[in-house]
């Protein structure tokens, strides 16, 4: 059903009413399609930054009210969880909550995920109605993008925090426009809900500033409920004060802007476009009926000055482009394409602002804008999870101007969309799959080692962390500190020369012991040969297809 009404659009259109209720196919398919890319991975090794989520939902369960109340060696020394995490605990509670339903193996937490990723597809969804005549069309393109399926298949902050977001953003527009109260006041606990779980939450502050201002030409007794959000976050600030010494946040801040990983300026953007355009693959799939054949054949131009410019830099941040006069041409390629790609966003969000001039289209691009500007310049580096935040916006401006160019009103358009989304989705099962491999082989390996070491070594330590610290601690031996190593003789060391935080053992105390070599990984990489979906500090693209070599672990013995 629906009605006259001036919503976020900013002008009189014909708009569905701004509640929940709609046809239940819709969100039957969408929930089908989540769950079918995401369930074949429920049983992916805890990978990256996993465990800190895990270890502080288990704390939480014996210790609900001192969440960072324990010490970890993370960075190769033994410090307080205060000062290694950098993220509110929201998302380790609901994890502590998951946990004890569930139970805590990697299955059950994965499905207790499946809820936060369903809500960010669903959310999209009832949101789009606000933007466009045809919602299911940017919901589907969140589900079906790399960056949220391999996002979906972790238990880390990020989905939680954009399953608040786009939530807050629904009630938010229906609060606003039908004038609601409690729908304005669920808002804005949606938005401190989403800040409690991953600080850059805080952005929709300003960003529902600006928009209401916009949508409705003065100021009103709406900005009170702005400004709810920052009593349980200023709570929060004082709390974690009073039990750990000092400012969370604060000490958040300054990690991003002050421990720079990726290269200069221009490697940043250079990064930033490159994952816009992989972590969002149906920019590059829809192009030809985006900007129509001749216009995206423009884009091979495009590729050829970006590769030049990569060539005479002879690296992209931390990745070399050009070793010894040769160049990597397969990286050289790749960057550019998803360069080009991830620049087209820049030309589709400028024209929708210069052709639509409302309030919406306002918010979509300082959304994208934002988020953009957040990951290449302020934050420490260049990420998939940084670019997760702006899907949905990239997705509703992608429907907008379908919707203009008329490719939803016809058969023939609809089944091309179709198969723009099906290229998507297959790249994102792609590279879902490889990190599910490199993931679940840190696992294999970690087992593998300490079982060929148990008898032969009177104890082993490892370095290095993320999931492989996890599994080489579940059986039973212990990471290595750099400061008080405690070690005895005939004891191994293993390092794993495919992670990080590595330090360099002196001569005088270890020899060399063996060296190990995991299986190849296949064809496709994402956290390394040039990928860092993680972090550009390991590459300036999400992914790369290449020959991946096989991982190796040295391993030496205290003499």
């Amino acid at each position: 059903m629906s009605e006259k009404t001036t919503g976020p659009t900013g002008n009189l259109t014909e708009q569905p009413k701004c509640n929940i209720p709609t046809a239940p196919f819709p969100i039957f398919l969408l929930t089908l399609v989540t769950l079918a890319c995401l369930v074949p991975f429920l049983d992916k090794a805890f990978h990256m930054d996993d465990p800190l989520f895990v270890w502080c939902a288990r704390h939480i369960q014996s210790h609900p009210f001192d969440f960072y109340g324990f010490n970890i060696n993370w960075e190769g020394h033994e410090a307080p969880m205060s000062a290694i995490t950098q993220n509110p605990p929201l998302a380790a509670y609901y994890l502590a909550l998951v946990g004890s339903i569930l139970g805590w193996s990697e299955v059950a937490l994965h499905a207790g995920c499946l809820l936060p990723a369903l809500a960010v597809v669903l959310g999209t969804y009832f949101l789009a109605r606000n933007f466009c005549s045809h919602p299911l069309l940017p919901a589907l393109i969140v589900a079906t993008a790399p960056v949220f399926v391999l996002s979906g298949t972790g238990v880390m902050c990020d989905m939680l925090m954009l399953a608040f977001w786009v939530w807050a953003l629904f009630f938010w527009f229906s609060g606003l426009t039908q004038g609601n109260g409690p729908k304005l006041c669920l808002a804005a606990l949606l938005i401190a809900a989403a800040s409690l779980t991953k600080y850059f939450g805080l952005s929709l502050i300003p960003l529902l500033l600006v928009y209401s201002l916009m949508e409705r030409r003065r100021a009103g007794w709406w900005i009170l409920y702005l400004l709810l959000p920052l009593i349980p976050i200023t709570l929060y600030q004082w709390l974690t004060f009073h039990l750990y010494g000092h400012n969370l946040l604060v000490n958040a801040v300054k990690y991003a802007t002050s421990l720079g990983v990726g290269g200069n300026f221009l490697s940043k953007f250079l990064a930033g476009f490159a994952f816009v355009g992989g972590c969002i693959v149906v920019l590059l799939a829809a192009a030809p009926y985006l900007w129509g054949w001749k216009r995206a054949v423009l884009g091979l131009p495009a590729m050829v000055l970006v590769g030049w410019l990569i060539i005479i830099l002879k690296k992209v941040g931390v990745f070399p482009a050009v070793v010894e006069g040769n160049v990597n041409w397969s990286f050289v390629v790749q960057m550019s394409l998803w360069v080009v790609v991830g620049a087209s966003l820049l030309i589709l969000m400028g024209v929708d602002a210069g052709e639509s001039k409302t309030s919406a289209s306002l918010l979509l691009l300082l959304w994208i804008a934002g988020t953009l500007i957040f990951t290449c310049v302020l934050n420490w580096t260049v990420s998939g999870r940084n670019i997760l935040p702006m899907l949905p916006a990239v997705s509703l401006l992608l429907a907008r101007r379908l919707e203009k160019q008329g490719h939803l009103a016809t058969g023939r358009g609809r089944y091309r969309l179709a198969g723009a989304l099906a290229i998507s989705l297959v790249v994102a099962l792609l590279v879902t799959r490889a990190d599910y491999k490199l993931a679940n082989a840190s696992q294999v390996e970690a087992s593998l080692l300490t079982q060929k070491l148990a008898g032969a070594a009177s104890g082993i330590k490892f370095e290095g962390h993320w999931g492989f610290q996890y599994y080489m601690e579940k059986d039973g031996a212990s990471a290595l500190d750099k400061f008080d190593p405690q070690l005895s003789s005939n004891e191994a060391i293993i390092v794993p020369l495919n992670n990080s935080y590595l330090f360099s053992l002196p001569r005088d105390y270890f020899v060399p012991w063996l060296k190990h070599e995991s299986k190849s990984s296949g064809w496709l990489a994402t956290m390394s040969c040039g990928a860092g979906f993680y972090s550009d500090g390991w590459g300036p693209l999400p992914f790369i297809f290449c020959r991946v070599p096989p991982a190796q672990y040295l391993v030496y013995r205290v003499r």
